[in-house]
């Protein structure tokens, strides 16, 4: 993995700063190449996290012999070697890196080479012979790529603060800040910066000298590709197995020593499978502390991941995290490298482990991406609860009776806090099946800014229109907003401590697969969460891995925020002042609701201060 920059524009821009403010993203190496093209300058920077062909020869930016296309290159592809095979064996090489089969590929068979390529990428290829520039993104979205375009430039980057570095005034889009406190990140291709967007996963932009125009193409749809169409339940845990083994035998391809994050649930616990005669990989989860996991109402990770870890003979890394990890040191560090705001808890126990790691790692790879595309959520169970209590005659009765349940007290928060839920928006709109798998509560984060709730719930209901099942729309409103927001803090994360995060579940493949398979594979008509795969390697797991409960991975905010003196410590109440439509009124009962055990607005709460970190960061 690396990192990317560059510009198009009327005037010559600061590639050297740019490509500076991404030195994490690759330490071994930069690189650019500035040209100027139909009265325009352009500028293409790179710099080099080595992990195929350690050897200068994979430097870049990468040129024609001609000297007339150009590549910088940010990911991996997984099957270059079966692609040098298949269309290049007449080919000279001067490096045995994937980069340069990309190159040869674009000169083969021009921009639709991308079709063939199964990896996490994200790259730009400059051709000087027809006056374009290409901006791809991998079709899962795993690398990103964020641009920035008005009258007299186009300027890209790996990460916003590259695009701050040319010039572009950071300012906030409050248009957007209504959706940041709903879900927790910006969706879509929004981001928080006024004029900066992420280039959406599967698209390539097009920039033409010529016309001066730039513009974003989509070549590839998940739901379009399937030869999946009546493939029965025990077909389908066969093809999972094949198709995730051969997933995980592809992202060993490396150069640099590789590890996994082990949390002793079923999609980590899976990739291990594979790797249980590997002494070479090292495995690593993060341990919270008891007193924690009570106040949660989780089970541990690593009680698990050591269990199997001993019965596997794998060696595993424990990486303490608990509530005096939330400091706003490490909150302020986590925002500096993922300058497109997300609030997650899940950050800073990223950012710790792959601290760690990097001492031994260069490469992880992760269980990301089952969930999402196997419905492995609760808020997909509450779904399938709702169409229950909808054919109760007692229906309205029952979901107020779940709606008044106290979230934050007594035994068996977990479930009271999802029944709350249930209970609370079964009786509004289609849109609500969104709400359920939104974390935090909808109306709660809409109260704090003016509930203009207008643009959220057409995003919403974009995807949830009246009439329709809801489990038809769930996997691409999860593959386009919860996945693509998972991905992004992962990236940010790994690539803070120079780590490259590969996600074999994310294989494109593995995506076709899912997407066509009916509901009850995936949540059986008991409500158990990704049936498909756990019956598909029930006998290559322990039982108390494929039967144990959930458990989200991230900082225990429950037990961090059940102190008011916390929550004081981290929150500046003055600075919420300064940002118009902010309701300090609603802020203020949100805490105390929260404080009183009547509500869990943990997230909410984590949100703000994310949120006043990265405004005093990025903005003032």
């Amino acid at each position: 993995m690396c990192g990317i920059s560059g510009y198009i524009s009327n005037k010559k821009l600061p590639l050297s700063a740019m490509i500076n403010t991404l030195h994490h993203r690759g330490v071994d190496a930069t690189g650019n190449i500035e040209k100027e093209i139909n009265n325009r300058y352009v500028g293409l920077g790179h710099n080099r996290l080595s992990i195929i062909d350690l050897s200068e020869n994979g430097n870049q930016p990468f040129s024609s012999p001609d000297g007339k296309v150009h590549l910088i290159y940010n990911g991996e592809t997984y099957n270059f070697q079966e692609l040098k095979t298949t269309y290049l064996a007449n080919e000279k090489f001067t490096s045995s890196s994937d980069t340069e089969v990309l190159l040869k590929l674009y000169l083969l068979k021009g921009i639709d080479f991308v079709h063939l390529l199964n990896g996490d990428f994200a790259f730009a290829i400059l051709d000087e012979n027809i006056n374009q520039l290409y901006l791809v993104r991998d079709r899962a979205g795993v690398k990103p790529l964020y641009f920035h375009k008005n009258e007299t430039s186009l300027i890209f980057g790996s990460e916003i603060k590259a695009i701050i570095k040319a010039g572009v005034q950071p300012q906030l889009d409050t248009e957007n800040l209504m959706n940041y406190f709903v879900f927790k990140y910006s969706p879509k291709s929004e981001t928080l910066f006024k004029n900066i967007f992420k280039l959406p996963p599967a698209h390539i932009g097009t920039f033409d000298f010529n016309s001066g125009t730039f513009e974003t193409t989509g070549y590839w749809q998940p739901k379009k590709q399937s030869n999946y169409s009546n493939i029965s339940y025990p077909e389908a845990q066969e093809e999972l197995r094949n198709l995730m083994q051969d997933a995980v035998e592809k992202r060993l391809i490396s150069d640099v020593p590789i590890g996994t994050f082990l949390s002793g649930g079923i999609d980590s616990s899976i990739i291990a499978s594979y790797l249980k005669n590997n002494t070479n990989i090292k495995h690593y989860c993060a341990g919270k502390a008891a007193e924690d996991l009570k106040k949660e109402g989780t089970t541990s990770d690593y009680y698990y991941a050591e269990k199997l870890a001993n019965e596997w003979n794998l060696s595993l890394s424990k990486i303490a995290i608990g509530s005096d990890n939330t400091t706003l040191e490490n909150i302020r560090t986590t925002i500096q490298y993922s300058d497109d705001l997300i609030a997650d808890g899940s950050q800073i126990p990223s950012y710790l482990i792959t601290q760690e790691a990097a001492k031994h790692s260069k490469v992880i790879l992760s269980g990301m991406g089952a969930d999402e595309l196997f419905l492995g959520y609760a808020g997909h169970q509450l779904a399938l609860i709702d169409g229950w209590l909808h054919k109760m005659p007692l229906s309205v009765k029952i979901s107020h009776v779940l709606a008044n349940l106290d979230q934050g007290k007594g035994k068996f928060k977990a479930f009271r806090r999802y029944l709350h839920k249930l209970g609370k928006y079964h009786n509004y709109p289609n849109y609500r099946f969104g709400i359920y798998t939104i974390v935090g509560d909808f109306e709660n984060a809409a109260s704090i800014f003016g509930n203009n709730k207008e643009k959220t719930i057409d995003l919403l209901s974009s995807y949830f229109p009246e009439e329709q099942n809801p489990f038809d729309a769930f996997t691409d409103f999860e593959h386009e907003n919860f996945l693509q927001k998972n991905v992004a803090y992962f990236d940010r994360m790994t690539m803070s401590n120079s780590i490259e995060a590969r996600v074999p579940f994310l294989d494109y493949r593995i995506i076709e697969l899912a997407y066509v398979l009916p509901r009850n594979y995936k949540l059986n008509k008991f409500g158990k969460t990704k049936a498909v795969l756990k019956d598909a390697y029930k006998t290559a797991l322990p039982n108390y891995i494929t039967n144990r409960r959930k458990a989200g991975f991230g900082m225990p905010l429950r037990s961090i925020f059940s102190s008011e003196e916390k929550i004081n410590e981290l929150l500046d109440k003055d600075f919420f002042h300064q940002i118009d439509g902010l309701s300090m009124v609603h802020i203020e009962r949100i805490i105390q609701a929260h404080l009183r055990g009547e509500e869990d607005n943990s997230a909410l709460i984590y949100a703000l201060i994310s949120f006043q970190e990265w405004y005093k960061m990025y903005i003032d």
